[in-house]
């Protein structure tokens, strides 16, 4: 099944449990494995291994519904604390929450959806779904281009640097998973340009550079 994609991501498996219970009973498939630790040279951060629960990409709407669906059951036999960080929150801030809902925990969205309704306000499947498309297209757009980096990875890669070469990869072929489960590039074509021009600078510089270190060596 090497079509999955990441769903989400645990810091240990029984933090998953209550997702793969819910994706067995509704028969949804599904992988999962521990993510190793990996530097993004693009943007210079480093992500620390996590257990991921990865998906077809068709069923990301589904495996959404499934968590709103048992969190909404879940908050009806449950209390929550008088001071929940919810309560406070204001009611476009509440909207906010509810437009995004992959960005929060399931109950989060339950419980955000329930505040709007016992504030007057109309929590429709019709308006979520239009908020959550409205979302989805702006995570699409690329991200602002990453200028600095884009230099360092010239400048590396002509001094035959292999974090340059790193750099032009992550630029050119960078996706992100969109909550529907599409995957989109993570850069602007221009972006992405600039990536694969670094890469070949950099591979083409290095290979000289092998080049006439074993010429060196020779003679």
């Amino acid at each position: 099944m090497s079509d999955l994609l990441t769903f989400r991501t645990y810091p240990n498996p029984a933090v998953a449990a209550p997702l793969l219970a819910l994706l067995d009973e509704a028969r949804i498939a599904y992988t999962t494995d521990h993510a190793l630790a990996r530097f993004n040279a693009a943007l210079g951060v480093a992500s620390d291994e996590q257990f991921v629960v990865r998906l077809r990409p068709g069923d990301f709407r589904d495996a959404h519904l499934l968590e709103e669906y048992q969190a909404s059951i879940d908050l009806d036999t449950s209390e929550l604390p008088n001071d929940h960080y919810l309560f406070g929150f204001s009611n476009a801030e509440l909207w906010e929450l509810l437009a995004q809902p992959a960005a929060w925990s399931a109950p989060d969205v339950a419980l955000a959806a329930r505040l709007l309704r016992e504030r007057g306000e109309a929590v429709t499947d019709e308006i979520l779904q239009a908020l959550r498309t409205q979302h989805t297209a702006a995570l699409a757009a690329p991200d602002p281009s990453p200028t600095g980096w884009i230099v360092a990875g010239y400048a590396l890669a002509l001094l035959g640097g292999v974090i340059g070469m790193a750099i032009g990869w992550s630029l050119w072929r960078s996706r992100k998973t969109l909550p529907d489960g599409r995957q989109v590039p993570g850069f602007s074509e221009g972006d992405r340009y600039h990536g694969r021009v670094i890469l070949a600078f950099g591979s083409a510089t290095l290979g000289l550079t092998l080049l006439l270190w074993v010429l060196a060596r020779l003679f």
